[in-house]
Formats: C-alpha cells, sequence, structure tokens
C-alpha cells in the first residue's frame, strides 16, 4: 500500500491509559492474532504513513509500552498526568507540535480493527477540505475514531483537563462526516470486547 506521507497532519496515538475496565492487565499488552494490541494499531498507521508523522503519547506501563512499540522512528512523549485522564494525553501532544502542523488525527491505541484505508479515507477528506474541517468517522449511525482536528481547534485541545476528549469540543458546523468500516467503532475495553474481536476478524 502506498504512503502517503503528509507531515503537515500529525497522528497522535493515545496509549497513556490505565486500562481500568479491563481489569488487572494492561489491554495494550494483551495478544490479539498473535501480535500484543499495540501493535497491531501501530502496523496499521505504518502501512499508510511514514513514522514521522506519529506521535505516541505514553503514560501508564510506559517503558513496557516504548519496548512493544520498538521503533526508534516513532516520537514518543510521557504523559505524567495520564491518571487524570485522556483529555490530558491529547492537551500535552498538541504542546508538542511543530509551527507548520495544519492539523491532528487523534487515535485511540484500543483499536485494532481500524483499517489502513479508512485512515487514507479520513485524511483524503480532511485534504479535499484545504485542512479546515473537523472529520468524523461514522459506521452505519455511530459516530467513530479517529477524529481529525484542524489548526484552529489547537488551543482549545491545549485546555483539555481529565476524562475529556476532544468530541465535546466541536462545533456542529465544522463537521464533515466519513462511512467507515466497523474498526472505527470498535474498541477493546474488556476480556469480552477483545474475544468479539477474534470473532469479528473471522467474519
Amino acid at each position: 500500500m502506498k504512503k502517503h506521507n503528509n507531515i503537515f497532519i500529525k497522528k497522535i496515538l493515545l496509549a497513556a491509559g490505565s486500562s481500568k475496565r479491563y481489569g488487572n492487565k494492561n489491554k495494550l499488552t494483551e495478544k490479539f492474532k498473535g501480535k500484543y494490541l499495540i501493535q497491531h494499531i501501530r502496523d496499521t498507521l505504518l502501512k499508510v504513513f511514514d513514522p514521522c508523522e506519529l506521535l505516541v503519547v505514553l503514560g501508564y506501563d510506559a517503558e513496557v509500552i516504548r519496548d512493544l512499540i520498538n521503533n526508534k522512528d516513532i516520537r514518543i512523549i510521557n504523559n505524567k498526568k495520564y491518571k487524570n485522564g485522556i483529555g490530558t494525553s491529547i492537551s500535552l501532544s498538541v504542546q508538542h507540535l511543530d509551527i507548520n502542523i495544519l492539523g491532528v488525527m487523534i487515535i485511540p491505541a484500543d483499536m485494532p480493527l481500524i483499517s489502513a484505508e479508512d485512515l487514507m479515507r479520513l485524511e483524503k477528506e480532511f485534504i479535499a477540505h484545504y485542512c479546515k474541517k473537523v472529520i468524523l468517522p461514522k459506521y452505519k449511525y455511530t459516530i467513530g475514531n479517529p477524529v481529525i482536528l484542524p489548526k484552529s481547534y489547537f488551543a482549545t485541545l491545549k485546555k483539555l483537563k481529565e476524562d475529556f476528549g476532544a468530541k465535546s469540543q466541536i462545533k456542529e458546523s465544522d463537521i464533515v462526516e466519513v462511512d467507515c468500516d466497523i474498526g472505527t467503532v470498535f474498541d477493546i475495553d474488556t476480556s469480552e470486547s477483545l474475544a468479539k474481536a477474534n470473532i469479528l476478524v473471522k467474519v
């Protein structure tokens, strides 16, 4: 698959959470189809994007996850406030952006079924709207992830705190919805959802 290599759109992978709903394990270190969960989204991203386009936010089990990512070309930052929620990871990542970045694709690390085709589709739509609109994936009637936000939202994202993500800050007039596959609405929160992911892959 041909890579887009658009260095002006930063892909932010959120991998700092402590997997509270999953139980005693960090879900990103669970095995799925022969690979660790974090490696699935890593590999899908690298099918489409150059490593220099990625920014990974770690927190809980940071060194373990860093070792599993195992790519020296991917920039990784640590969120010391990860216990305060996903908003702190988004805020921190935006503070680390270069001035020439026109948009951010915010990607949860616990979504192994996201396809490379959907990532390309979303970025293409963002570019088609001159990097000015908010791009949301939609499967049937459900809005999912990843979300792409333009530079006009960066100041707002920097102010995020606690467990509030980017979607709560989006103006309806800025939204463009893009039809995507089920992987954009399916995340791994529990061992039951991991088992379901195995079933969905077989379908």
